[in-house]
Order: structure tokens, then C-alpha cells, then sequence
């Protein structure tokens, strides 16, 4: 059968709503069940009168209060947690907003997400109590336009999540859950029960592999918490009953706040301290007896569906204001107020481990940071946000601490953050001129704007006459949630490419894990180049390290791989010697295995190393072990300077001078996670239900590292680790630098190298191989170099005096030149100062430049090309055109 989907789903709980929807306390209390006469949904009541739902899209909010209520963040978190803990819940700590665990999802979006752990393309859930409750930080970027505007919505959000799992052989279920969500909502936040409503309707992954009934609580407008019954699982032909059902109750925090408060955003309630502060200041005029009159309504739009120029004149009609007064007050008023939202976003985001950048995750990231900074120069706010971080980072220290040790860190990113982006409003005016009919520009156009320069839509709306409508439609394609997954390809394709029917070949006895290096195995496959033994000391390619390489009897393994665990080695040609059932001898390559083995553990020590030196973001997103050399890849929101790489390396080294031990254990997943935290997920590895953990520590038992690692290690040997030399580090995309290095073996063997290189170069100069040497040599070259100089002066002098004697030709060429192109350039800038004149330049490797003051330097340089038969490829302007002829 085909997938069900949630409209019919609804429809049949809703017929079946006494199996589905009813609870004692809706008996109890008198709760009757009406139909919504706007959106059909069904809903429980107290209220016989009651027409809607309560869902804000229909009514406007009701639940401000004359004289707020004054109470902190942190000071209802406290009432919330005790109700709970006095009804039997554990209280647990905040995980990630990163998601380490799960490979489908960048960031943690849900509560339910903190247990959610994905085998082999099944779902199970690690939990530390049962039931318990946990203050969750989540964030989504699938509502950015209305963060600030609506009243409601944030980037970053607390879910505060009530959660009881494995029923009902555990937790509890539907009557349970509506008992605890009536007294907290009536006792602890005095909502009126008869003005409470409880929606009927479904929740269900986005591939329906898991849904169930849900229970929406609505008060004045606003809904309060979503109670989710995960009652069943679709496996791609049939819907059946969990056997493990799930309790997953979301309270939206910020809301339950704002609700308690009675403000008029919940961004008051939130963040009233900033607010309080910012006022003081007077960079921006609060006005809140102007934005009372749209607060109650401001809920029932969604400018994340677009046209903001309809919705501001359909506000400011009903609300009774002018629009000039709704631009000049109110609109700088929600730009604060979504700066706000962005820079917690950005104080949890960085603390964790992202940074802005233009891929993955980071793309967010960034869209936030540059909305915000578009706020403040569209609305001349001056905030000293360093100072907002501070405060909001003091007003969460009770239940979040970390905040305040990372805040270094985050405004350290903000401020480079910033710079660029002042760069890249120096560089859009520019850029955004050769465009010449802005409304026909594509969404996949402006993503590459961005993605490539920086430009925003605020950018385009500043620098061009774009149409409110065309701004509107792109907007909405920047900030569609952008959730990165982190795709891998399936060795699967492996057994496809081979033809292997892997089903009736059992599991390889992996000895490489005992640390064998030779070992006899019986044969269960051997066609053309690929074996199948059952068991191998042979390591398979794997976690970034190179497969080992050796003989199975006399035939030599050039590669290794694994699927499905079962263990394929490649060798170098088609075989013929072997068949199923025949005995043969392994012989791994060992100096090879010491070398990847050597590097695998530096590879630890330098991602260890980079955390101490550079800060928690500094996470590993890739890793190489080879043979020579290896890499690593680090997360930084900056170039890598020289003097932080040598403090890595030496780092890394005195982690081995001092002595380390490296241990292996395989763990229960939750007990790793427990114990290390999420750290152990560098690289990304993927989170199965028993870890294979690598713990190094120095001797005295402190841990350096610990990582789920399915590598080989240096367990007992670990003096062959060597010494770690850094052979050199670069930026391979934003955010992300490589660290290459050597370790142990290779370490030795490129010292020596460098060593009789070196001896080489000495001796062919005839000078000595030491500080003398080098002044010598360095003395040579600086009086080549100014040889060179004196030659480029003279040939320069030759060009000048070659075109001014020329000026009067329709075009001047200089072929083959050994000057660099830029220095034809300056030259050409200053005789067109005074003279009418057409250059080309081309130099020996082929490059070209065209300048012109006559005639159009892109038309010149095109027509020159094709007058000898050649293509350019290139770019430009009028004035200079440049690229290769081809």
C-alpha cells in the first residue's frame, strides 16, 4: 500500500475519536467536542458557545495583561521543571543544537530528536530516565521572515520536552499526558480552563516511517504545547502498531512565557532585559502603546508565504495606524527584536559548534548573522551587540552556564563576520549594476549572488529598483529551511558493480581488529579480481583510512573494502589460482599498517590538539590517513595563522612527549554518549547501537580524546605515533581549513628526504648547510632579484616609449612578454591619461589583457581573438578586459 498521508490520517482518528483523541479528563471536566467552522478541525471545549479553535490564524490574541507580570526565563523554567519532578519526571540537561547523532539532520529541531537514534535505516531511542523532561534549545530557519514580526516566532527556540518512552511496558499514555498538560496549564500558568481548547490533529515524520495522534492546547490565540502519541510505523507496504509507543510533548517555552507575562511580544517577555537596555540608550524608540494596537493581530499573517506590502497595508488598516508610522516606529522596533532572536540563535549555534559560512548548516548560520547586520544599517540601530550577547548569555547562566565560557569565541566570529559583510556591500553596488532587468533574476541566480559574493536580498533591495513582489518571492527562497544533510555514497554499489550476491555470504571474522597481520583463512568467493575469506587480518578502507595491502598466498591485495561486513579484497589482476573451500595464508603489509596506523592516532591528537588551541568549534569534518601523509579537516571562522598551526603541532607533540596511552572499549551507545558527550561523533562518524571507542590519555589517566572510531590505533605501541610534523594548512572551503601532516615512519622518511634535498642544493651552490649557508644563499638571491628589477625598469622604459611612438595606430599589441601582465596594466592607466590609446598584451603563457579609452575592451579583446584564430576566455568591462586566449 501506498503511504498514508496526514489529511486522511486525521479524518480516520477523528472518526474513531474515543480510540484516538478522548481522555478521562475530558469526561471529567465536562469537555465537549466541536467542529471548527473555519479549518474543519475538531476540538475539545469548555466553552458551549465556542465557534474556533483557537488557532491564531483565526483569532487574534487576547491573553495581554494591563500590568505584566514580572518573572525571568529562568525563574519559570524552575516552576515548570518542580511541577514535573513532583510527577515523577527526571530533568536532564540540554543537548546540542548541532545534531552529531543523527546523520539525516544538521541541526536539533525537536526534543525528541535528543533520543532519536537511526540504524541502518531504522529508527530506536536512547534515553537516560523514563519519563523525564529536558530544556531543549531547537532551531529552525524555515520561518525566518516572520522571527521579530509575528509576535511568536523564533529562529531558536526552547522545547521544552516531556517525554515517556516504551509504553506500555513503561512511561504512560494519552490520559496520563492530559492530566499533567490541564494541572500545569491551570495551576502553574493560571490559564482560565474555560478558555482552553484541545485540537484533534496528527504528527508524522516526513517519510511517514513513524506517526500518530496529536492534541494541540490553544489559549487566547496562541498555542501553548502539541502532546504526540507515536502510535505507528509504516515500513513501505503496511501501517502497523509500534510495540514501543512514544509520549512527545513539545512546550513552546518562549510562548508559555509570553502567555504567563501578558506581553505584547513574546519578544518582550524573552528578552525585556535587552530591551530595557537598548531603551536606555536611545538607539531606537520603543513605542508600545503604537505597537499595542497591532500586537493582538499581528499572529494571523505568515511572511513566509510573501507579498510583505499586502500584509503591512492589511495591519495597518485594521489596526487603526498609518503607515508611515508603521515604518518609521513599528518596523525598527520588530528589526530589534529579530536581531535579538539571531543573536541567541548565534550564541547557541557557535557555542556548539557551528560557524556562518556559505555550505551546510553554516548557510543558515550566516543568513541570520547578515539579516541582522541588514537591520541595522537599514534602520541606522546602533546596538553594541557585544553587550546584548553579555546580557542574554547572564539571564540564561542559570540554566544554560556554557553560554557565558564560549562568549569570547562568538563575538570574536561576529566581528569578522561583520568586516566581510562591509566588504561585500562595497563590492554589490558593483556587482548588482551589470544586472540588467532585475525582476527576470531566478532564484537560482540570487543564491549564487549570495553563495559567491555575500549579497542578500536586503542588498538587492537597497541597490536596485526590484519589485516588493519579486524581493518577496526570493526572500522566501532564501530562507526555506535549509537543513543540511550530509549525504555518503552506499558501498553497496560496490556489490552492484561486482555482482555479488552478498545474502548467502556469511559475516568476515575481522582478526585486523586483534591486531593480526598474518593469518590462514578459507576461501567462500574468488572471481576475477575480488576474494571473499572467512576471516581477514586485511583492514578495509574505512573512517578515512587507506585499506591495508599485502598477499593472500601469492597473489598481491591492491585494495580492500567492506559491505554489509563482509570483507571483499581487490587484488592487482584477475585471479585464477583459487576456489571456494581452498586454505590460504594473509600476509598484511606491515610497514604499511604501522604508517596508516601511526597517522590515524596523530589524527586524534591533532583534532584534540585544535580544540585546546583554537576553541570547541574547532570540530573534525574530514580526515585522510595514507601512506606518506595524511590530513585533517578543521572547523575555524578564519584562515589558520602560522602561529596557531605551530601551536597545534607542538601541542599534538607534547600530548606524545609527555606519554599517552591509547585504550579501546566497545560501549552501549548511550552509556559513550554519557560519558564523553557528542564529541566522540568527530567526522561525523555513524552512531550504531554498541561504539567502538578510541580513548587516549596521557599516563597519569586524564583524557585527551575519545571518539566512536572503527580505525586502526596504536593500542601498546604508541612510541610508533613519532614524532607529528605539519606539513602545511589551507582553506579548502569557507569555514573549513586542512591541516596535512606527517606522523611516525612518514615523519622520519620526509626529514630525511628534506634533509639529502637540501644537502643537494647546498652543495651545487658550493655553500655550507647552515646559518651561514643560508645568508649566503639569501644575499644571492636578493642580488638576483635586483638584477630582475633593473630589467623589468628597463623593459618597461623600452613599452613606454613603444607606445607613445605608436599612439596614433588603431591598435598597439605586445606579444610574448616576460613582464607581468598587471605591470603592462599600470603602465597602459597612466599614458591613457593623456593620450587616446587600444593595447593588447599577451605574455609567454598565454594570458591577455585588452585596454582601450577609444572602443570597448571586451569587443577588442573578442575581435583580436578571432583575427588569429584563437577563442578568449575571460571576462571584463569597457575600459579592461582580461583571461586566457584558447
Amino acid at each position: 500500500m501506498e503511504a498514508p498521508d496526514k489529511e486522511s490520517l486525521r479524518k480516520d482518528f477523528s472518526n474513531r475519536y474515543k480510540e484516538f483523541y478522548s481522555t478521562k479528563l475530558f469526561e471529567d471536566e465536562g469537555f465537549i467536542r466541536k467542529q471548527c467552522k473555519l479549518c474543519g478541525k475538531f476540538f475539545w471545549t469548555l466553552d458551549a458557545d465556542r465557534e474556533l479553535c483557537g488557532d491564531p490564524e483565526h483569532e487574534s490574541y487576547s491573553f495581554f495583561k494591563s500590568k505584566p507580570i514580572d518573572i525571568s526565563y529562568y525563574e519559570l523554567w524552575q516552576r515548570f521543571a518542580d511541577f514535573f519532578k513532583r510527577n515523577g519526571h527526571t530533568e536532564i540537561s540540554r543537548y546540542p543544537v548541532v545534531s552529531r547523532w543523527r546523520q539525516d539532520l544538521y541541526f536539533t529541531i525537536a526534543s525528541i530528536q535528543d533520543f532519536q537514534r537511526i540504524e541502518h535505516g531504522k529508527m530506536s531511542f536512547e534515553y537516560p530516565a523514563n519519563p523525564l523532561i529536558v530544556p531543549q534549545i531547537c532551531l529552525r530557519f524555515n520561518d525566518i521572515p516572520n522571527a521579530g514580526v509575528s509576535g511568536r516566532h523564533f529562529t531558536s527556540f526552547m522545547m521544552a520536552g516531556q517525554h515517556a518512552f516504551n509504553y506500555p511496558e513503561e512511561g504512560y499514555w494519552r490520559d496520563r499526558t492530559i492530566e499533567l498538560n490541564f494541572k500545569l496549564l491551570t495551576e502553574i500558568l493560571g490559564v482560565d480552563k474555560n478558555k482552553l481548547t484541545y485540537v484533534e490533529d496528527v504528527w508524522a515524520m516526513n517519510d511517514m516511517s513513524e506517526f500518530g495522534p496529536c492534541l494541540e492546547s490553544f489559549s487566547g490565540g496562541l498555542e501553548l504545547v502539541n502532546s504526540v502519541f507515536t502510535q505507528f510505523g509504516y515500513d513501505g507496504s503496511s501501517v502497523y502498531e509500534l510495540n514501543s509507543k512514544v509520549v512527545d510533548v513539545g512546550w513552546g517555552f518562549e510562548r508559555l512565557l509570553w502567555f504567563y507575562t501578558g506581553r505584547y511580544t513574546a519578544y518582550e517577555a524573552v528578552f525585556k532585559n535587552e530591551i530595557d537596555y537598548i531603551e536606555k540608550t536611545g538607539s531606537i524608540k520603543f513605542d508600545h502603546e503604537l505597537y499595542s494596537k497591532i500586537a493582538s493581530i499581528s499572529g494571523m499573517y505568515d511572511l513566509s508565504e510573501g507579498d510583505t506590502e499586502r500584509y503591512i497595508n492589511e495591519i495597518t488598516s485594521k489596526a487603526g495606524i498609518d503607515i508611515n508610522s508603521y515604518n518609521s516606529i513599528i518596523r525598527p522596533m520588530q528589526a530589534t527584536y529579530a536581531i535579538l532572536d539571531h543573536l541567541r540563535t548565534l550564541l547557541f549555534a557557535i557555542t556548539d559548534g557551528a560557524l556562518p559560512s556559505n555550505v551546510g548548516g553554516g548557510y543558515n548560520i550566516r543568513i541570520i548573522l547578515r539579516r541582522a547586520f541588514d537591520f541595522i544599517d537599514l534602520y541606522n540601530i546602533e546596538l553594541d551587540y557585544e553587550k546584548l550577547l553579555e546580557l542574554i548569555a547572564l539571564d540564561l547562566k542559570g540554566l544554560y552556564p556554557e553560554l557565558l565560557d564560549n562568549i569570547d569565541t562568538v563575538k570574536k566570529v561576529i566581528s569578522i563576520e561583520r568586516e566581510r559583510y562591509n566588504k561585500t556591500r562595497e563590492n554589490a553596488k558593483k556587482i548588482l549594476s551589470s544586472i540588467k532587468d532585475i525582476d527576470k533574476l531566478d532564484a537560482k541566480t540570487a543564491k549564487l549572488l549570495y553563495e559567491s559574493h555575500g549579497i542578500t536580498p536586503h542588498m538587492l533591495k537597497e541597490y536596485t529598483n526590484i519589485s516588493p513582489e519579486k524581493l518577496d518571492s526570493l526572500y522566501r527562497e532564501f530562507t526555506r529551511d535549509n537543513i543540511a544533510e550530509r549525504h555518503k555514497k552506499s558501498k553497496d554499489q560496490l556489490a552492484l558493480e561486482l555482482k555479488i550476491d552478498l545474502s548467502s555470504i556469511k559475516k568476515t571474522e575481522k582478526l585486523y581488529y586483534k591486531n593480526y597481520m598474518e593469518a590462514e583463512a578459507e576461501v567462500l568467493y574468488a572471481k576475477d579480481r575480488y576474494i571473499i575469506l572467512d576471516k581477514t587480518p586485511f583492514y578495509p578502507e574505512g573512517g578515512g583510512q587507506e585499506s591495508d595491502k599485502g598477499y593472500i598466498d601469492n597473489i598481491r591485495i591492491e585494495d580492500v573494502q567492506i559491505v554489509d561486513d563482509v570483507v571483499i579484497h581487490i587484488a592487482d589482476k584477475p585471479i585464477k589460482e583459487l576456489s571456494k573451500g581452498m586454505k590460504v595464508i594473509c600476509k598484511v603489509d606491515k610497514e604499511r599498517r604501522l604508517r596508516l596506523m601511526a597517522h590515524h592516532t596523530a589524527t586524534h591528537l591533532i583534532s584534540a590538539a585544535a580544540r585546546k588551541v583554537l576553541g570547541k568549534h574547532a570540530w573534525q569534518e574530514g580526515a585522510h590517513k595514507g601512506f606518506d601523509k595524511a590530513h585533517i579537516d578543521i572547523t575555524h571562522y578564519e584562515r589558520l595563522s602560522d602561529e596557531e598551526v605551530k601551536a597545534i603541532e607542538r601541542q599534538a607533540n607534547d600530548y606524545i612527549l609527555n606519554g599517552i596511552r591509547v585504550n579501546i572499549k566497545e560501549m552501549e551507545r548511550g552509556e559513550a554518549e554519557s560519558i564523553y558527550g557528542f564529541s566522540i561523533y568527530q567526522g561525523h562518524g555513524m552512531p550504531t547501537k554498541r561504539l567502538r571507542i578510541v580513548e587516549i590519555t596521557d599516563t597519569n589517566g586524564e583524557l585527551i580524546d575519545a571518539e566512536a572510531c572503527g580505525g586502526l590505533h596504536l593500542m601498546n605501541m604508541e612510541s610508533r605515533v613519532g614524532l607529528i610534523n605539519i606539513l602545511k594548512s589551507y582553506r579548502i572551503h569557507d569555514g573549513i581549513d586542512r591541516i596535512e601532516f606527517t606522523a611516525g615512519y612518514a615523519t622520519y622518511s620526509y626529514i630525511s628526504s628534506i634533509k639529502e634535498i637540501s644537502k643537494r642544493f647546498y652543495d651545487r651552490l658550493n655553500i655550507e648547510l647552515n646559518e651561514n649557508g643560508l645568508e649566503q644563499l639569501s644575499n644571492r638571491i636578493e642580488q638576483l632579484n635586483a638584477r630582475i628589477r633593473s630589467y623589468n625598469d628597463e623593459l618597461l622604459r623600452l613599452y613606454r616609449d613603444y607606445i607613445i611612438n605608436n599612439k596614433n595606430n588603431e591598435l598597439i599589441t605586445i606579444k610574448e612578454t616576460p613582464l607581468e601582465l598587471k605591470d603592462i596594466i599600470k603602465l597602459s592607466e597612466e599614458l591613457m591619461k593623456d593620450n587616446k590609446l587600444s593595447i593588447i598584451a599577451i605574455d609567454k603563457e598565454g594570458s591577455i589583457i585588452a585596454m582601450s579609452n577609444k572602443e570597448n575592451a571586451l569587443d577588442l579583446i573578442n575581435r583580436y581573438a578571432r583575427s588569429i584564430g584563437k577563442g578568449f576566455k575571460g571576462g571584463g568591462n569597457s575600459k579592461l578586459a582580461q583571461g586566457r586566449l584558447v
